[in-house]
């Protein structure tokens, strides 16, 4: 954005890591604060045109007390401490929210888009849910601009999260096929969701939601090839039965809770694995013009190099 001509503040915690900005720290403004904290955020969104509200916090396998908190005091009512500081401010004309498809739940029903009833079950689920309930409820109530976009797993350069975790699995051999499906999973580089952002600030319309998504979800069987490749490795695939990998699942997460610590991975995950998810992203593209731009190896092939500069796998 700075290199399109942008004048950007961002917002930061006093912990913040700024590494990442060092190649453009005098060229934007930042702003000392915490969305868990409203009395920092005074003044956040004087003279500003449009907000991008990217912080959240995500573990997709949470299950902890203390966890389930944290997707409260942020994702909920860290968003509605932003809004609120941002509403007085009559220079904003586009508050773009970031969500997720995560908030949609695991729906059977393909393609799924923007009009598809949201079924959330896990606590980050509903917490994304939720959070777009209450923001969009700031257009209903107060025509405050704000407009939702859920993208689905993001990876690439630059990020770690679930792929990375996936990754990591595949490079261990033990990332199993889990039933006889294709496995369909859907993925968004990191390139395309920046894109997805600056489109809905230029074209988005305010009490929109749009789904940010490649244009195909992805064959499992497929993504895992194609990190084996990049990584140099050649293996069997192991497989699954549907139920043993959840019953297995189950079990993880058991005696996870007994140690109140997150598991590796739960019964959602399992069936979100063997569950086909596709997502019909018509709307991004015929209202703001999204179009993805990276194909499918070349991203992974970006993202595993990456990973093994910083090390991470």
């Amino acid at each position: 954005m700075v290199a399109d001509g942008y004048q950007c503040r961002c917002l930061v915690r006093k912990n913040s890591n700024l590494a990442n900005l060092a190649d453009i720290i005098d060229k934007i403004e930042l702003f000392e604060g915490d969305i868990q904290d409203k009395q920092t955020l005074n003044g956040i969104g004087k003279d500003v045109e449009a907000v991008i509200h990217l912080a959240a916090h995500g573990h997709v396998a949470a299950v902890t007390d203390e966890s389930y908190k944290m997707f409260n005091d942020i994702n909920i009512k860290g968003t509605q401490n932003l809004i609120e500081s941002c509403l007085t401010n009559t220079s904003i004309i586009k508050f773009i929210h970031f969500s997720s498809t995560a908030a949609m739940g695991l729906i059977k029903d393909v393609p799924v888009n923007e009009d598809s009833k949201p079924q959330p079950r896990t606590p980050y689920q509903k917490s994304k849910r939720e959070s777009e309930i209450m923001a969009l409820s700031y257009f209903e109530t107060r025509q405050f601009p704000v407009i939702v976009l859920r993208p689905c797993m993001v990876y690439g350069p630059g990020g770690e999260g679930e792929f990375l975790k996936i990754s990591r699995l595949i490079k261990k051999g033990i990332f199993p096929k889990v039933g006889f499906g294709k496995n369909l999973t859907p993925a968004v580089y990191v390139d395309d969701v920046v894109q997805a952002a600056i489109l809905a600030v230029e074209k988005g319309m305010p009490g929109s939601t749009y789904i940010i998504a490649s244009e195909t979800s992805f064959e499992l069987d497929r993504i895992r090839e194609l990190v084996l490749k990049e990584l140099g490795i050649n293996r069997f695939y192991p497989f699954l039965p549907k139920g043993i990998a959840v019953l297995g699942a189950g079990v993880i997460e058991f005696f996870s809770k007994i140690m109140k610590k997150e598991p590796i991975v739960t019964r959602q995950n399992i069936r979100s694995t063997f569950t086909d998810r596709v997502f019909d992203i018509s709307r991004a593209k015929e209202e703001l013009g999204y179009k993805q731009q990276i194909g499918l190896e070349k991203s992974i092939k970006n993202t595993i190099a990456w990973f093994k500069a910083e090390n991470l796998i």
